[in-house]
C-alpha cells in the first residue's frame, strides 16, 4: 500500500483516516488515468503508423487503360484527397483501406447511411467554402466586425432559417479569417499564394472540388451511393474546378491547399502536392491539366 500513502499524502490526504470506499476509488483512480493515457499514447502512434504505411505506398495508380484521358483528369480531381488517404488516385474506387475508411466517412464527414452520404455531397456541389469567401477576405482585411456581418446578413436573408445560417456562417468566416491571419506567412512561403492578395484571386474551388470527389468515391466503396451516382458527383466536381479557370494542377492544387488551411488552421500537404505534381506515375503528370 506504499503507492496508495505516497498518493493520498500527495493530495494533503492522511490514509488512515479515510473510509474504506475513498481508499479504494483513491487506490484505483490513479491507475485508471495512467491506463486512459497510454491508451491516448498508443492511438496516436497508431494513427502515425498508418499515416506513415500510406505515404511510403507512394502515388496509388491502377492506369486503366480503358479510361480516356478526361476521365482520368475528372477522377484526379480528388488525388491530393485519396493521396492523403492512401487511396487510388486515377480509379473511381478509391480502396482506401476499411478502418480508415470507416474513419473518415462517419468520425470526419458524419456518414453512416445512404441519406447522410447524399445530403453531404448534395453540400459539397454547392461549393460551400468557395461561396463564403469574400467574407473571409473581408473579415481579414478590415477590423470592422459590424461591416462584416452586416454582409453575411444580407447574404443570408435569401434563406427561410435565415437566424440559423446566419450563425453557421459567421462562425466559419470568423474561424477562416484568424486561420488566414495565423498561416498567411507560410503559405507565402510554401509558394501557395505569392501575397494575401492572391487569396481571392486563387479561390478554394480546389478543396470544395477535391473533397466533393472523394467523398463521392468512398461513399460508392462503402456502398452508401451507386457507381453512377458516384461518376456524377466526380464529373460535377471536374466542372467545378475547369470553370474556376486554373491554368495548371500546381493551380488546382494551390486552391485545394488554401482551403484546407483556411478550414483546418494549417495546410501539411506541400509535400504530397510536389509529388503530384512531379512524380511520372502521378495522373497528374500523365494527363496535364486541360481546364478550357
Amino acid at each position: 500500500m506504499e503507492f496508495f500513502d505516497y498518493f493520498t499524502r500527495l493530495w494533503g490526504m492522511d490514509p488512515t483516516q479515510l473510509p474504506v470506499y475513498a481508499r479504494i476509488l483513491t487506490f484505483f483512480v490513479p491507475i485508471v488515468i495512467v491506463i486512459y493515457v497510454v491508451c491516448l499514447i498508443v492511438r496516436s502512434i497508431r494513427k502515425t503508423a498508418n499515416a506513415i504505411h500510406h505515404l511510403r505506398q507512394g502515388i496509388r495508380t491502377q492506369g486503366d487503360a480503358s479510361l480516356t484521358a478526361d476521365q482520368v483528369r475528372a477522377i484526379a480531381v480528388g488525388a491530393l484527397y485519396a493521396y492523403q488517404q492512401g487511396g487510388y488516385t486515377d480509379a473511381m474506387y478509391p480502396d482506401i483501406e476499411k478502418s480508415r475508411l470507416n474513419t473518415m466517412l462517419s468520425d470526419w464527414w458524419g456518414i453512416d447511411s445512404r441519406e447522410s452520404a447524399i445530403a453531404t455531397l448534395k453540400y459539397l456541389c454547392s461549393s460551400p467554402s468557395q461561396h463564403i469567401l469574400p467574407f473571409v477576405v473581408e473579415a481579414y482585411r478590415t477590423s470592422d466586425k459590424k461591416h462584416v456581418s452586416n454582409m453575411i446578413k444580407d447574404y443570408v436573408s435569401q434563406y427561410d432559417d435565415a437566424k440559423e445560417a446566419y450563425q453557421d456562417i459567421m462562425d466559419r468566416v470568423t474561424t477562416q479569417s484568424d486561420n488566414l491571419k495565423s498561416q498567411v506567412k507560410e503559405l507565402i512561403g510554401d509558394g501557395i499564394i505569392s501575397s494575401d492578395e492572391d487569396v481571392k484571386r486563387l479561390g478554394v474551388i480546389g478543396w470544395d472540388a477535391g473533397r466533393l470527389n472523394l467523398v463521392a468515391r468512398a461513399s460508392y466503396q462503402k456502398g452508401y451511393i451507386s457507381e453512377e451516382e458516384c461518376l456524377e458527383c466526380v464529373n460535377h466536381a471536374y466542372a467545378m474546378a475547369k470553370a474556376a479557370g486554373f491554368n495548371s494542377w500546381k493551380d488546382f492544387a494551390n486552391s485545394y491547399m488554401l482551403g484546407r488551411t483556411l478550414w483546418n488552421g494549417d495546410c501539411n500537404m506541400t509535400g504530397l502536392a510536389q509529388d503530384l505534381l512531379n512524380k511520372p506515375e502521378s495522373p497528374w503528370v500523365r494527363h496535364r491539366w486541360e481546364g478550357k
